[in-house]
């Protein structure tokens, strides 16, 4: 007796991770965090339109409340909704347009910039032979922005030495305005370092 043949059905394809679709896990960017009255630094290691995931300088807490700003991509009002450790996942309050961090103008055409993190500190800046004090107003991993009564001038080359680290950073004065100027380092601070500096690592 014969037996009509058994359908197998198809297995279904598994289903798609939609938030690895939409995640950059190559993204290695340091972030400014501000939080209760505090303001730190972060890498962020993958981020979406709706969140990010970063490790932290300062220990999240689950349902912390925080307001996160990466180049390309303003400050923006954002939940804690993981910890491990240092590292947290946080959502977004609302959905943002990440194709920004990728580009190296915004869309009038400057130049994307890491954020700063402001700070009110003295250091020395040695030009040659010259040793000058200066007060640190801002800093990003790419530089500095100082103030200091001394004459200084776009290009001459020289180091700063960071407060808190005691460690020379390299560089060239980058622009001046009145007793405000640039000093832009030769090598980026890495996110310890940092830390280090703004007194939150």
């Amino acid at each position: 007796m014969m037996h009509a043949p058994i359908a197998i059905p198809a297995l279904a394809p598994p289903p798609r991770d939609q938030r690895r679709d939409k995640r950059h896990a190559s993204v290695l960017l340091i972030g400014r965090v501000a939080h209760a009255a505090a303001e730190s630094a972060c890498l962020v290691h993958d981020i979406s339109e709706h969140g990010l995931m970063a490790r932290f300088t300062a220990m999240p807490v689950v349902g912390e409340r925080l307001r996160i700003a990466v180049r390309g991509l303003a400050e923006v009002a954002a939940t804690v909704r993981w910890v491990n450790g240092y590292k947290a996942g946080v959502e977004f309050d609302v959905a943002q347009r990440i194709d920004t961090i990728f580009r190296l103008r915004d869309d009038r055409g400057l130049v994307a910039r890491t954020p700063r993190f402001a700070m009110a500190a003295t250091a020395s800046l040695r030009i040659a032979d010259r040793r000058i004090a200066v007060d640190i107003l801002d800093i990003s991993p790419g530089g500095v922005k100082l103030r200091s009564d001394a004459a200084v001038c776009s290009g001459q080359a020289g180091s700063v030495l960071l407060p808190e680290v005691n460690a020379a950073a390299f560089g060239t004065i980058c622009w001046t305005r009145e007793d405000r100027f640039g000093f832009r380092f030769c090598e980026p601070l890495s996110l310890a370092l940092l830390s280090r500096v703004l007194g939150c690592g």
